[in-house]
């Protein structure tokens, strides 16, 4: 293993000076490493943070990426980072409809062919956002799974063939989750299937009352066999087991007609939820063909409605098949677009050496075309404009180059024979030899000019280049060409004429390379920048599209931007990990009080337990994902802590002899489920009204109105509802069900057409009859 200490100190201290011993102890400061103990990965971290920061200080953005590359190069072998990438693309291959993993394939694919250092940097960098997506969405998937499994736990009771699909789809998520894989398909089925299911529970008007059990069971007699083999005497039996049987399960239909205006408004209110998720899912798909024109009006018309809380229907299937279109229409257009600027290629006057570059670069982007992905062509088109420029400057060079020499030719003719020798060598000059020749008759014709006296002559010429000379200097500074206009200045101050020509050649030349390079440079910052959206970098985005438009870019205020949001980024996961810290030690206070509001913050559980553990390696969108889910378990925790308050007031209104008569109805009702044959523990429909009949859900036991005869004591549940009633009264407000959970059972007393509503029924089914009782 090369030493990475001296590998990083030896490469950066020529740009550094003696600030690169300083800034690689403040890095191993911040590792906690001796010099001896840094390993690549680490040497990776410290040159693509602090180093790389110090460095754009110091050059230009794309200079320093660059002298980064180099210096990872030594320290990893090119072999070694394309395994790496070949070990990752194996891993994220399962994700076909991924741009990023389109490009990656195409990327990897050209590597085995050709190392190339830039190629394996960009494809360093799309495995990190790789990383990075992948764990945003697992982090959805744990959010779906959850919002699933809360879905299943209301529907459970049920039972029949959907809820069993659920169960197993579920099951199917979990595995996957654990497995840090992604199941989208099953998510999406398993998402419809809940929706279904919560629409059938929510509704008491249903066409299709039960869920049907289906069993497909056939017998086959096998056909006749060869001689020789022995036949069986009994027919087989072939149980084919049917996956998907929606058609013959049968739909769950709700007349919303038939429904109260309440449990309408619920249902909607379902199905608009889940139509918001969709559209969300669809915008993250699709990101970059939101603005294209046959997606954006309906796009807006969407999200309108859904901003009104008005269900989309079939729009919502219109616009993605209006996202695939415009997908197929972009690619179709980029692929015309890339045979256009191969065919340009194709015909530029240029050596084909000077032309390979872009051709390979073209056909990578075919390449990553073919694989799904959505090449950038962009640069590429910059990249043709810079070679049609330099094929137009070798054209005017051309000519130029022929000017002056005839320009040299009539001053020459009109000089003594002094000159006479000089002047047939320039005539003889053949075309191709000008470049070369003509500085030096140039400075033959300075030297027989003061040879023969005329100073005067040579002094004006002199003067002219010092001036054109002079005008040049700064820009050709700029742009590095610092020996050249040293030699210049030389050979102006040794009485000689420079050739301007060549320099003002090398100065456009380097202006191309340069705004080449910065493109190139503002396309990686791009891809970066697409990573914050929602995060700042919306700003950066148009910032980016700007400079792309200015004669010579410059990424450097880009790239202090996007510093700046990284390091906004790290202070959002630092809060972010204290205040996951500070709700799970908060939350532990109060888990052990059960209430409708508890179940809700359970549900979350899970997905903050997960957004803890992948916080390190979120990106901006996932750190903006874990904000949401965690704000609004910070909202239920404060519902949850008031909800606890108020339960502890009405304990204390209850005399303690009350509560212990009250803590032994759960016992009672127990013994006398037992002990009552089923079907005689909920008292008849005409002992207590029809219209308690729709509350008579599986699980449970007792219902009826207080004051009735019911197998409950009366007494603790009258001074129970005395102090609901008092707490109502002190807090100014009307109370709907109250619940109380103890073991295994729940009791709930609710107000009801001026009566008091007691039921004793399985905790289990709580959901469900609160849910049927409030409707």
């Amino acid at each position: 293993m090369p030493d990475v200490y001296q590998t990083i100190l030896e490469a950066i201290r020529p740009h550094l000076g003696t600030r690169a011993e300083a800034v690689l102890e403040e890095g191993l400061k911040r590792l906690g490493k001796r010099p001896s103990e840094l390993t690549p990965a680490d040497g990776a971290h410290l040159l693509k943070g602090l180093v790389y920061r110090e460095l754009q200080a110091r050059m230009r953005p794309e200079e320093a990426r660059r002298l980064v590359e180099d210096i990872l190069a030594q320290m990893e072998g090119q072999g070694a980072r394309l395994a790496k990438l070949e070990q990752g693309l194996r891993r994220f291959g399962l994700y076909v409809d991924w741009p990023e993993v389109a490009r990656l394939r195409a990327l990897v694919n050209r590597l085995r062919q050709t190392p190339d250092a830039g190629l394996l940097a960009e494809g360093e960098q799309l495995l990190e956002a790789l990383e990075e997506k992948l764990e945003e969405a697992l982090l959805r998937q744990a959010k779906d799974l959850a919002h699933l499994e809360e879905t299943l736990e209301r529907v459970h009771h049920l039972g029949g063939p959907k809820v069993r699909r659920l169960e197993s789809l579920v099951e199917t998520l979990r595995r996957a989750q654990e497995e840090g894989i992604l199941a989208q398909a099953e998510v999406e089925r398993a998402r419809s299937l809940a929706l279904e299911l919560r629409k059938f529970l929510e509704s008491s008007a249903v066409k299709a009352p039960t869920l049907p059990e289906i069993v497909f069971e056939t017998q086959e007699t096998p056909s006749e066999t060869p001689p020789r083999v022995e036949t069986p005497s009994h027919p087989t039996d072939v149980f084919l087991t049917v996956e998907e049987a929606s058609e013959l399960e049968g739909e769950l239909l709700v007349d919303l007609e038939a429904l109260s205006q309440e449990a309408s408004q619920r249902i909607l209110a379902l199905e608009v939820e889940e139509e918001r998720r969709r559209l969300e899912e669809l915008l993250r798909r699709f990101a970059p063909l939101v603005e294209r024109a046959t997606v954006s009006p309906l796009l807006a018309e969407v999200q309108a409605l859904l901003e009104t809380g008005t269900s989309v229907g079939e729009k919502l299937k219109a616009l993605e098949e209006a996202f695939q279109e415009a997908e197929r229409n972009l690619k179709a257009e980029k692929r015309a677009r890339l045979i256009q600027l191969e065919e340009a290629l194709r015909l530029l006057p240029l050596p084909e050496e000077a032309k390979l570059p872009l051709q390979r670069a073209l056909q990578l982007a075919e390449e990553t075309l073919e694989e799904g992905g959505y090449p950038d062509l962009l640069p590429l088109e910059e990249e043709l404009r810079r070679l049609e420029a330099e094929a137009r400057r070798k054209a005017e060079e051309e000519k130029r180059l022929l000017q002056e020499k005839e320009a040299l030719v009539e001053e020459l003719k009109e000089k003594g024979g002094a000159f006479r020798p000089l002047l047939e060598e320039l005539q003889a000059l053949p075309m191709e030899a000008l470049p070369q020749r003509l500085p030096e008759v140039r400075a033959r014709y300075a030297e027989l000019l003061r040879a023969q006296g005329e100073e005067a002559a040579l002094r004006a010429k002199l003067a002219e280049a010092a001036k054109a000379l002079e005008a040049l200097k700064p820009e050709a500074l700029a742009l590095g060409l610092k020996e050249k206009v040293a030699e210049a200045e030389a050979l102006l101050a040794q009485g000689g004429l420079p050739d301007l020509g060549s320099l003002r050649k090398s100065l456009e030349d380097a202006k191309a390379q340069a705004r080449q390079e910065a493109l190139l440079e503002l396309s990686r910052l791009q891809a970066l920048a697409e990573r914050f959206r929602g995060f700042g970098g919306e700003g950066v985005l148009r910032a980016i599209a700007e400079e792309k438009g200015k004669p010579l870019p410059d990424p450097s205020p880009i790239a202090r931007a996007l510093e700046a949001l990284k390091r906004r980024m790290e202070v959002k996961r630092e809060e972010l990990t204290t205040r996951l810290t500070a709700f799970f030690q908060a939350y532990a206070r109060l888990e052990g009080f059960q209430s409708e509001t508890n179940r809700r913050l359970k549900a979350l559980l899970p997905v903050l337990k997960s957004a803890q553990e992948k916080l390190p390696r979120l990106g901006p969108q996932g750190l903006l994902q874990v904000e949401k889910t965690l704000g609004q378990a910070e909202a239920l925790l404060r519902e949850l802590e008031k909800e606890r308050e108020a339960a502890k007031a009405v304990l204390q209104e209850i005399r303690g002899e009350d509560l212990e008569a009250l803590l032994g109805v759960f016992d009672q009702g127990r013994a006398q489920a037992q002990a009552t044959p089923s079907g005689s523990q909920v008292a008849s429909p005409e002992e207590l009204g029809a219209e308690l009949s729709p509350l008579r859900l599986p699980g449970v036991e007792v219902l009826g109105y207080l004051g009735e005869a019911l197998p409950l004591p009366r007494e603790p549940l009258e001074a129970l509802v005395q102090a609901l009633d008092q707490l109502d009264k002190s807090l100014g407000q009307t109370r709907g069900p109250a619940a109380i959970l103890l073991k295994e059972k729940a009791l709930v007393l609710a107000p009801r057409k001026g009566r008091t509503l007691v039921a004793l029924l399985e905790k289990t089914s709580l959901s469900a009859f609160l849910l049927e009782l409030t409707s």
